[in-house]
């Protein structure tokens, strides 16, 4: 369900003022927030209208029929559809059903996180361009990437068992140092994780959609030769984008193509690996081990056999760190504020003019 969490309205210097700022993503809207908003568009008037949808209704709003969105969409408070028809900038992680019918004023959002297809069924027209935050979490993501495999790797959780147990068992891991790993995507994330895995000494291998100069990866595959490059590895890392086009990317074929023994990463859309080849995959020993922090469902089923597979490691969409998160994301919205208000391109344009 939806949540209206309060509504505050702070006026800029000008009186009278017309042009709108809403922050409907919670965190961003707490006074030291709206101060700093404030100092990089003095004028405006800044509205706290927080809106926040859960989990289980972010995926359905990427995968289910408008009528079905329509049909289950929590009524607005009246003061929050208020604050939003005045609205001509938005910055939120979630937006209601058919925004675009009310908001008439509306002209730019700014996506808190990477991933945008939740917004589907909001309604928005090409006249309102939309932003995302893409970046601002791929050094954190691709941190969690290179704790997952050293977990992996290092056999930590055989050690921590064995601890558990008051038991003296010796559990050696492998070297990252001299290994093969594939990444699937080469954005903000997977280069990050790239830069990371080169530290440690591995050869890094690429697949990318275009072919733009210098990827931070040792080799670079176009997206007919991925069975190709899952043939290489010794760890697949997912951080390429949810599409039609990368949907069960990862299938029974892909799994079949990659080394026995291998390693999956995946921290980019649950939509890109079939669970089901996978748990298969998991559960002969074919694949080694795999990491996943996201999922065809949010929150991940009960009765999914992934729960239950001692080689399969799972989080709750958890790879960015928020310790700085909000002061990133604030940052890259003051510098796309200022863009706007000159009439500058903005960064990370996912949709509309800019």
């Amino acid at each position: 369900m939806a949540r209206s969490l309060g509504l505050k309205s702070c006026l800029g210097s000008s009186a009278g003022v017309s042009r709108v700022v809403c922050l409907a993503f919670p965190p961003a809207a707490g006074p030291a927030q709206i101060a700093r908003i404030r100092a990089a568009a003095p004028g405006l008037e800044i509205v706290a209208a927080p809106y926040v949808e859960d989990e289980s209704r972010r995926w359905a709003r990427s995968v289910k029929p408008m009528a079905e969105l329509r049909a289950s969409a929590p009524p607005l408070p009246e003061e929050l559809r208020h604050a939003l028809e005045r609205a001509e900038i938005v910055l939120a992680l979630d937006l209601p059903v058919d925004l675009g019918t009310f908001a008439k004023k509306l002209r730019w959002v700014q996506q808190i996180g990477a991933g945008t297809e939740h917004l589907a069924g909001s309604g928005l027209g090409d006249d309102v361009t939309v932003t995302n935050s893409s970046g601002v979490a791929a050094r954190a993501i691709a941190e969690f990437v290179v704790g997952r495999l050293l977990m992996i790797w290092k056999r930590f959780p055989e050690q921590a068992e064995a601890q558990r147990r008051k038991e003296w068992t010796q559990a050696y891991g492998r070297t990252l140092a001299g290994s093969t790993i594939a990444i699937v995507g080469i954005g903000a994330i997977g280069s990050a994780v790239a830069r990371l895995l080169k530290a440690f000494g591995a050869t890094v291998l690429g697949l990318k959609r275009t072919r733009t100069p210098g990827p931070p990866v040792d080799q670079l595959y176009a997206p007919e030769g991925l069975h190709a490059m899952l043939g290489r590895a010794d760890a697949v890392v997912l951080a390429t984008p949810g599409s039609d086009a990368t949907r069960h990317l990862i299938d029974r074929a892909a799994l079949a193509a990659m080394k026995s023994g291998a390693t999956l990463v995946n921290v980019a859309r649950g939509s890109i690996v079939d669970e089901a080849a996978l748990a298969l995959a998991l559960a002969s020993g074919r694949l080694g081990a795999a990491a996943l922090d996201v999922f065809e469902n949010e929150p991940l089923p009960a009765e999914s056999p992934l729960w239950s597979l001692p080689s399969c490691y799972i989080s709750a969409h958890c790879s960015p760190s928020l310790d700085r998160y909000v002061d990133d994301v604030l940052t890259l919205f003051e510098d796309n504020l200022r863009r706007y208000l000159a009439g500058q391109p903005l960064r990370n344009v996912v949709h509309g003019g800019g």
